[in-house]
């Protein structure tokens, strides 16, 4: 199932199997933004990652003395158990709620809505998260949009991310298992400019904890792309798989265990720990160009 939606400037598709957008297409340059997910490189395009992000280690947790095991990125953006509806002609809201197959790998009762909303050439993306249990919920959710580059005769070297602030800023290693090591190397030293080039992304995602800026615009032969502000989220991911044609910006609260971790996910940085009967909403948005 494929619901869409579209005004003068974008229309945009969202499918049911992860709540995930398919399409990002610029009508203004009739330009599809978003990566087309060709498994040769990644199969997918915007997953939502939900209730963590990254890896654990072991790809285990434990609650109540019990180990629970979740695979990177969560269960939600391989989910087939979401509820597409389009509201009206500019907004689709996809729920994802607590079945009897996601209790037994993330023991809580919750209710994830998604909404995406167009106004003019943004899309906004909203993430409330319900906490429909008696016990506190531990989470994290954050955003993987992939964004095509290498149009037609371009190379990796013709694209970069700019940042609304100049930036001194490390970036945090991931060993094979994809958790942190500790380990870190300065990429942005006084500057508000990433160049992106072919081997960037050979020791997998930059992750940067400490950004001043709310913003990363990606910038191609011709200008200004895609314009990301993400204002509620505060640790970012910059990735692709090694010398494909797309860049990914991820707005992430929370991020993968690292190496000491204890395995607990109220105790992981980042990790929003929500009372019985409350929400949280979190949202950022793409400007296209």
């Amino acid at each position: 199932m494929i619901c869409s939606i579209e005004n003068a400037s974008l229309k945009i598709e969202i499918k049911q199997l992860g709540g995930e957008m398919v399409s990002l297409f610029n009508k203004t340059s009739n330009t599809e933004m978003l990566w087309e997910g060709n498994p040769e490189y990644w199969n997918g395009q915007a997953p939502i990652l939900f209730p963590i992000i990254g890896n654990l280690k072991e790809n285990t947790y434990y609650y109540n003395d019990k180990p629970y095991h979740l695979n990177r990125h969560g269960f939600a953006r391989k989910s087939d158990e979401w509820n597409i509806e389009k509201v009206d002609n500019l907004t689709i809201k996809a729920t994802l709620q607590y079945s009897e197959a996601s209790l037994q790998v993330y023991p809580f009762e919750f209710k994830l809505v998604v909404t995406y909303a167009l106004k003019e050439n943004i899309l906004d993306i909203t993430h409330e998260i319900i906490n429909l249990d008696t016990v506190n919920l531990p989470f994290s959710i954050g955003g993987h949009t992939a964004y095509n580059i290498l149009s037609e005769g371009s190379t990796h070297e013709d694209y970069f991310i700019t940042f609304e602030n100049k930036e001194t800023e490390k970036r945090y290693f991931l060993n094979d298992n994809g958790l942190i090591t500790g380990e870190t190397e300065v990429v942005l030293e006084k500057s508000d400019q990433l160049q992106i080039t072919k081997n960037l992304f050979d020791d997998d995602a930059l992750v940067f904890k400490h950004l001043n800026s709310n913003t990363a615009t990606l910038n191609g032969p011709t200008g200004k792309m895609i314009e990301v502000s993400f204002k509620d989220f505060p640790f970012l991911g910059i990735w692709a798989a090694p010398k494909a044609p797309f860049v990914c910006i991820e707005p992430w609260i929370g991020h993968a265990d690292t190496i000491e971790s204890k395995q607990d996910l109220f105790d992981k940085e980042g990790s929003i720990s929500l009372a019985p009967s409350q929400s949280f909403k979190a949202s950022y948005q793409i400007k296209v160009f």
